[in-house]
């Protein structure tokens, strides 16, 4: 390596590090936040453009920061779009998935998910729980965590279930 690309390489780093943490504070702590499909797009693509930024030479600096600020600003406009539009939401989320209620397993539900009866007993036994009997719900979330829902005493069950087919 050429001591120019060398001296280029580490101002270009850290201009872009500095440009990253700036971006991402201004942006929200939604860019950052657990993501759902469209979020892990525009997070690989971040770190491709970052990556071009550094090791590409042709690459000038202020395109790749022009491309990073376009796809943090499209990822800013999708989620605000998402929630104040019910069909954008529908276009770029995902909804959860019921998988086991009220002592019944959801096989088609399971069988679209991919995932097994193994894995929802191991996400129900990581919750110290050692019985399905104590288990109300378990939900495939949209961010693709397993969460288990303990049977409540007063039947309260429903609340967090109410956007979720059944």
């Amino acid at each position: 390596m050429a001591l120019s690309s060398f001296i280029r390489l580490l101002i270009v780093g850290f201009i872009c590090y500095f440009l990253i943490v700036l971006v991402l504070r201004v942006s929200g702590k939604r860019t950052l936040s657990k993501m759902n499909a469209f979020d892990f797009v525009v997070t690989v693509a971040l770190g491709s453009v970052l990556s071009n930024i550094l090791i590409n030479n042709e690459t000038l600096l202020m395109e790749g920061i022009v491309s990073f600020c376009l796809l943090v600003f499209l990822q800013f406009l999708s989620s605000w779009l998402s929630v104040h539009s019910p069909t954008v939401n529908s276009l770029l989320k995902s909804q959860p998935s019921l998988l086991y209620y009220d002592g019944n397993y959801y096989y088609k539900h399971m069988k679209k998910e991919r995932i097994s009866k193994n894995e929802i007993t191991q996400a129900i036994r990581s919750q110290g729980i050692v019985s399905t009997d104590s288990v109300s719900a378990v939900v495939l979330e949209t961010d693709g965590k397993i969460s288990v829902l303990k049977k409540q005493p007063d039947n309260t069950d429903e609340n967090t279930l109410e956007n979720i087919d059944k």
